[in-house]
């Protein structure tokens, strides 16, 4: 066995997913090839690493995030054994990157439970329970599902047509999430009702590539995530906010 066939079984045989006669072969390489024996023990030493990291659930949203990267890298038209290393390298980033920032951003949670249930709408086929662009097909599918009845417009004429309706969980709570489309991207507009009647300035913000929007208008919490950009983003509140003017 030389040298190079003999490293890149080094990640199978500490997973041990190699043979009886395969692991034989490996360790009789192992005692011609230094190198290879160097790259045993950082392996060994980076899955004792990974093994000792908080045995807890992951998020919805770093779920969301690992299955997005790795329905990308799927599709790509590369070699097998090296979309697994790639779709590793992706879930072990996103690990890391989620531990440090769950330690570091407290008070988080409900923006990673919004941008969770906006990539749960943009990965699936639909994205809808409901699907229609009719306000009064919409409005009425969340009764007897949500404690509320949502505020529900098409938007179509200001560029964003009506998809549909689902509920998701935020915070434990179930809540009405409007589905609109902006050419070939979709817009979650999750909303529940707010302590307060009073309406607030829109807070825009950028996070992992997406665009968020946050603010209180007609007695309702409005949130909105999108793959848009901050132009974008800024368009779609203002017709939400001029379609609930008009209802008034």
């Amino acid at each position: 066995m030389d040298c190079p066939t003999c490293e890149s079984m080094v990640d199978a045989y500490v997973d041990g997913e190699l043979s009886a006669n395969e692991s034989a072969d490996f360790e009789r390489a192992l005692s011609q090839c230094p190198a290879c024996r160097q790259r045993l023990e950082a392996a060994r030493e980076l899955s004792g690493l990974l093994r000792a990291l908080p045995a807890e659930p992951a998020p919805d949203l770093l779920r969301a995030r690992i299955e997005r990267e790795l329905r990308e890298i799927a599709g790509r038209p590369w070699q097998r054994a090296r979309q697994m290393a790639m779709a590793a390298s992706v879930i072990v980033a996103l690990g890391v990157g989620w531990i440090g920032g769950s330690l570091t951003t407290p008070g988080a949670r409900e923006t990673n439970e919004l941008l969770a249930g906006y990539l749960r709408v943009s990965m699936s086929d639909s994205g809808v329970e409901v699907a229609s662009s009719d306000r009064h097909t919409v409005k009425p599918w969340f009764a007897g599902r949500i404690d509320y009845a949502p505020p529900v417009h098409d938007l179509t004429a200001e560029g964003f047509p009506l998809l549909g309706g689902r509920v998701d969980l935020v915070d434990g709570r179930k809540v009405a999430v409007l589905v609109y489309r902006r050419n070939q991207h979709r817009v979650a507009l999750t909303l529940w009702p707010s302590k307060s009647s009073t309406g607030t300035t829109p807070d825009f913000e950028e996070r992992d590539g997406f665009a968020l929007a946050s603010w209180r208008r007609g007695g309702f919490e409005m949130h909105a995530v999108a793959d848009l950009s901050p132009a974008e983003m800024k368009g779609f509140v203002a017709a939400v906010d001029q379609a609930i003017a008009a209802d008034r």
